[in-house]
């Protein structure tokens, strides 16, 4: 009975060994030929777009000033329920399943500062309703 293996290692004794190929000068010039240039890469790399999932945090955490927020124990429950049921899979739609709590209070602090009147609304609507 033959040795399945002795085919192969036929085989493998007659072919050219490939190593000895990477070292002539015309395979070292053919390599150089096909590396993009620094202003190639920099080309690549702006028009390439990234995924806010891939981008990580909008910001640094030293970029942040921590300031107290004072709620009443029902609203942050209500948008602590917001937060898991509505802004964090619309997040993840979007492949970003690592937002940091940071990331959120910027984002409701512009949304007040983009809609300073519906603020003042709601202070109003409180205060009727006690």
């Amino acid at each position: 009975m033959s040795n399945p293996f002795d085919d192969l290692e036929a085989e493998t004794a007659e072919s050219p060994n490939v190593e000895d190929d990477a070292e002539t000068p015309d395979a070292a010039s053919a390599d150089k030929s096909v590396e993009p240039t620094a202003a190639e890469d920099a080309d690549a790399v702006e028009s390439t777009p990234v995924s806010p999932a891939e981008s990580g945090p909008a910001f640094e955490y030293d970029a942040v000033r921590q300031r107290p927020l004072y709620a009443r124990g029902e609203t942050w429950d209500a948008f602590e329920k917001k937060l898991r049921t509505t802004i964090a899979p619309a997040l993840a739609r979007e492949d970003v399943v690592d937002e940091e709590t940071r990331e959120i209070h910027d984002a409701v602090l512009r949304l007040a500062t983009e809609e300073p009147e519906r603020i003042a609304e709601l202070v109003l609507e409180a205060r009727r309703e006690k």
